[in-house]
């Protein structure tokens, strides 16, 4: 092994057990983890046992093949630790306590794995049940292993803070439990401590440190819902003094972050399930307890792990408000960055993963029916639509338009709006007179075609003997399958287009978008990636810009560099990188810094920027940060730009703790395409951004920028901050 692949190794082993530490809480964080594994070592031998643990459990995952990515992430190494945790505050340290401490990692490990294979398939995670398993089973099994000795540690704390710190630290203790705070508030900071079996309130309170560290929206509802807690507990008559005692308050507090923060968009509706869990978790609590008396067990985290999963399966079976609350679908472990991304992305993204269907046609169109429409297009026909070609006048014919032949759409190319198969064909149905219609046949020539399981296109009101495909052909997106005509039911030429389930023709429709159009807007063309076209619109498809594709089109290991024209010889180098899963990032060679990209359909667009905001990659990441790759000069467009990426940090800060209920931060980005110049080295598109950065309406920073592409694709760089400018070169 190199020294390069030895230190690599190292430092992907320190993440993994750092991470371990956090996923405690749902976090990947390096100051957090540093944090919390100092709050274990309070009570040294707990937090050796829980390192041992840790280590034990993220070798024999690496060296049984398991997920790399899930190791570095600690999702094989919390519930280890927690159970190292358990048994170093609990029993005394030994060769027999060690065999124990190893074994029961490894049992650890191996209950995770199994409930990760059995519980992905729904969706759900495992939480910390591998951690009950671990630690119960040992509480049973302990009171036959005679060389197991209960631990006395945690009787003279006082003794065990100075052997710690010396006096600073039994100050620190001692100032923390004389302080004068009101029962509630003592219990909460306990029950943080109790989490990594410190129940002390200095520990605690170094426990909310971090986690506001990582994440301020996480610590505001971990406040809530311990709050709702206390005040059902008061309303009800239990006796709050319980939780104290046993320190079990932790889950309300690990409830209210996993529902009201983590596995949903955060937001007024997650509070209102916290609000709901809460209630039922105080009953689990009681009642669990209750029950595991009997066999002398401690109940930990049953009630969390309970309602969590209970909720959470429900809420995956909704098929209705699906957004009150959203569950977060790209988990970023960051309550902030998923809340954030979520409000940015619902419509942005909303395309991904869609099969794209273009508009079936060449041209500027008129939608003259479209869903839910005046004549027809009605109940469950509704998802539908009718274009027609109009003129200069707004005209959809000709002449008099006493003919079929006046009207602009007749006898037009009609496309297949995506790949695939031809599931049937009608033709030979003639052409109506103007003002007639065929009820009989009442979809006249029609073409469905087959795109995916339950996702099929019907054409309608074809012209007679156009069709140019047959039954099980395969066609692609854009090849012409018939001509626009006037038969069936059509008193005038147009093109019927709706989205079905079935081959039947005539089927129901379902609500599916089209895919990467324009439409003229006040004078400008206005982008969507994916959208249902609206009634008096004028539609268009687009097509590719053969510059502007090349130069967004990155190749795994392809290079980039640029070279600072102010200061000679001063090149930053980018390159191309993909992950196991296939996303794609720009990595910047000086400083580490990513930025994430997909490149759906005729667009390109930066999903999220991780590392130094001072790198050049994070001023290209808000120039580039959503580009329509297609041929559409003057096309201008807006869009939000996430806060997480927001300059001012004390500004973030505050922003974060109320973001799921208001924001006053804002980011908006503006892009537009210029017009293609032809020189004599060949030809030039220029795209000119802007990003504007606001608090409480007030433009607080503003920065314009210009990036230019040739036939090599980029070719320059610029940057407006006020009045200095700088200018990069693309250089090979």
């Amino acid at each position: 092994m190199t020294m390069e692949k030895l230190r690599e190794s190292v430092f992907l082993f320190r993440q993994g057990v750092s991470n371990s530490y956090t996923q405690i809480f749902f976090a990947r964080n390096s100051r957090m983890g540093i944090l919390l594994m100092l709050v274990t070592l309070f009570d040294l031998y707990a937090g050796i046992s829980g390192l041992v643990a840790v280590a034990t459990a993220n070798l024999a995952a690496y060296l049984s093949g398991l997920n790399r990515q899930q190791i570095i992430s600690g999702l094989y190494g919390f519930n280890p630790l927690l159970v190292g945790l358990g048994l170093g505050v609990y029993y005394e340290p030994g060769l027999s306590f060690l065999l124990v401490l190893v074994f029961m990692s490894l049992f650890t490990l191996f209950v995770t794995v199994a409930l990760e294979g059995m519980l992905s398939k729904y969706g759900l995670p495992y939480l910390s049940l591998p951690f009950l398993a671990g630690i119960w089973v040992v509480t049973l099994s302990a009171r036959h292993i005679t060389s197991l000795e209960i631990s006395e540690r945690g009787i003279y704390t006082l003794n065990e803070m100075y052997a710690l710190g010396g006096t600073p630290m039994l100050q620190l203790y001692d100032w923390s439990n004389n302080l004068d705070w009101p029962v509630a508030v003592k219990a909460y900071f306990r029950s943080l401590g109790a989490i990594f079996f410190q129940y002390h309130l200095f520990a605690g309170l170094l426990v909310a440190i971090g986690l506001m560290i990582w994440s301020r929206i996480a610590f505001l509802f971990s406040v809530t819902g311990f709050a709702l807690a206390f005040l059902f507990y008061k309303f009800t008559g239990i006796a709050f003094t319980e939780l104290s005692y046993s320190y079990i308050g932790f889950n309300f507090i690990l409830t209210s972050i996993a529902i009201g923060a983590f596995f949903l968009v955060p937001s007024v509706y997650s509070l209102i399930w916290v609000f709901i869990s809460i209630p039922l978790l105080a009953f689990i609590t009681i009642s669990g307890s209750t029950v595991l008396e009997i066999f002398q067990l401690p109940v930990f985290s049953l009630p969390f792990n309970i309602i969590v999963l209970l909720l959470l399966y429900q809420l995956r079976l909704r098929e209705r408000f699906l957004n009150k609350p959203g569950l977060v679908l790209y988990q970023q472990f960051s309550p902030e960055k998923n809340l954030y991304s979520s409000l940015v992305n619902q419509h942005r993204m909303a395309h991904l993963g869609k099969i794209p269907m273009k508009l079936p046609f060449w041209g500027r169109w008129l939608v003259t029916q479209a869903v839910d429409g005046q004549h027809t297009h009605k109940q469950s026909w509704k998802y539908a639509w009718d274009f027609e070609m109009t003129d200069e006048d707004g005209l959809t014919y000709k002449d008099n338009g006493s003919k079929p032949e006046h009207y602009h759409c007749f006898g037009k190319p009609v496309l297949a709006p995506a790949d695939g198969y031809i599931s049937e064909v009608e033709d030979g149905i003639p052409d109506n007179n103007i003002g007639d219609a065929n009820l009989k046949n009442n979809w006249g020539n029609t073409v469905v075609v087959f795109h995916a399981n339950g996702l099929f296109s019907q054409l309608s009101h074809l012209k007679n003997g156009s069709v140019l495909v047959h039954k099980g052909q395969y066609v692609k997106s854009g090849e012409q399958i018939a001509a626009c005509g006037n038969s069936g039911r059509s008193p005038y030429p147009h093109l019927h287009v709706q989205f079905q389930s079935t081959a039947v023709i005539g089927s129901t429709t379902i609500d599916y978008p089209f895919a990467s159009f324009v439409n003229l807007e006040n004078e400008h063309l206005k982008f969507h990636s994916s959208a249902q076209p609206i009634k008096d619109q004028q539609v268009s498809a687009i097509q590719t810009h053969p510059l502007i594709e090349k130069a967004f089109h990155f190749v795994p290991g392809q290079d980039l560099a640029w070279e600072d024209t102010q200061i000679q010889g001063s090149i930053h180098r980018w390159k191309t990188e993909t992950n196991m899963f296939n996303e794609s990032c720009l990595v910047c060679a000086q400083t580490g810094a990513k930025a994430w990209f997909v490149k759906p359909n005729d667009m390109f667009m930066f999903t999220h920027f991780e590392g130094s905001q001072q790198s050049l990659l994070f001023d290209f990441y808000k120039a580039a940060y959503q580009v329509v790759t297609a041929e559409c000069a003057s096309l201008q467009s807006n869009q939000d730009i996430t806060l997480t990426v927001y300059p001012n940090r004390l500004l973030r800060f505050a922003q974060d703790f109320i973001a799921p209920f208001h924001r006053f931060l804002n980011i908006i980005y503006s892009h537009k395409q210029g017009p293609t110049r032809n020189t004599l080295e060949g030809s030039i598109v220029v795209l000119h951004s802007e990003v504007v950065f606001s608090a409480f309406g007030k433009i607080k920073q503003k920065s314009k920028y210009r990036i230019e592409a040739n036939q090599d694709g980029f070719a320059s760089f610029s940057i407006s901050s006020g009045e200095t400018e700088k200018k990069y070169l693309r250089v090979q």
